[in-house]
């Protein structure tokens, strides 16, 4: 379902309905500022490159990133690549509609009142339940004439605000808050891995890519990770060739998806990281 994209151009302080859901759409900070107001917020991260600024901190976040952020909490996100549209998806709620719409032992605005504040990035399944369920939410508000439009609302309100809580309890969700956000940098870099993994990665181009200090960035990855930023990529490449050999690829094909160039390049790091070569390894493995 498409909806229209607007920008950023003023803030809205104040929500006289139920809810208000915006598709977002920018190219620069120009129009982007650290502002609060008096109702929750829900938000989607669909594309862009950016780090969001709340809680007194900062965090980096990737698509598929969703944030709650409680009333009078102070935000506002910094682009790091114009290049990419930052587009996100703001679903704002009246405070006092989920008071009403809660029970006993089910407060649906945990989500944003919780005293630790989070990043949450769900797996595929529950992303695309929420994405579904915001996506009846925007076709209500958007429309005019729909018998119950209200009452069809809360109803999807209320089951959004059960799956979120529901999930956000859930340990095994994956999620960073001030204290551990720096896992939210570990996915970033893993993310690029991903999307580069068949050519040659530097400290330059990921320094460059967070708008970071190279230096900067190499001692925090090592403060991170407890390994520098080459031994980590290293590991990345042998365990996704070890993973397409183990699924029928060949060594050769597999060193060159992995950005190892040639089996040769492929064979040395193989052999220095295990102390056996790569035939062997697969051959006294099981699986």
């Amino acid at each position: 379902m498409k909806f229209e994209k607007h920008p950023f151009l003023a803030h809205l302080y104040e929500l006289d309905c139920d809810y208000r859901v915006m598709l977002y759409s920018d190219t620069s900070n120009k129009n982007i500022y650290s502002h609060s107001h008096n109702f929750f917020e829900m938000f989607l991260l669909i594309s862009g490159r950016i780090v969001y600024n709340t809680a007194g901190t900062s965090f980096y976040l990737k698509p598929g990133d969703f944030l709650f952020i409680n009333r009078h909490q102070e935000h506002f996100p910094e682009m790091l690549d114009f290049s990419i549209p930052y587009e996100r998806m703001a679903l704002q709620v009246s405070p006092q509609v989920l008071k009403e719409l809660s029970m006993d032992g089910v407060d649906l605005s945990e989500c944003f009142t919780t005293d630790t504040f989070r990043v949450y990035h769900y797996p595929h399944p529950i992303r695309s339940r929420l994405s579904s369920l915001l996506d009846q939410l925007t076709f209500l508000y958007n429309s005019e004439d729909i018998y119950g439009k209200r009452i069809l609302g809360r109803s999807c309100l209320a089951e959004f605000f059960v799956e979120v809580n529901k999930h956000n309890n859930d340990p095994h969700i994956f999620s960073f808050s001030r204290d551990n956000k720096e896992m939210g940098l570990m996915a970033l870099v893993d993310q690029y891995f991903k999307d580069h993994m068949d050519q040659q990665i530097t400290v330059a181009q990921l320094s460059e890519y967070f708008y970071m200090n190279r230096y900067y960035f190499m001692h925090r990855f090592k403060e991170i990770s407890g390994m520098t930023i080459y031994q980590y990529i290293l590991r990345l490449r042998l365990n996704e060739a070890e993973a397409m050999v183990r699924g029928g690829a060949s060594f050769i094909f597999a060193s060159q998806q992995c950005g190892f160039g040639d089996y040769s390049n492929y064979y040395r790091c193989f052999k220095k990281e295990y102390g056996v070569s790569p035939r062997e390894y697969f051959k006294s493995e099981p699986g």
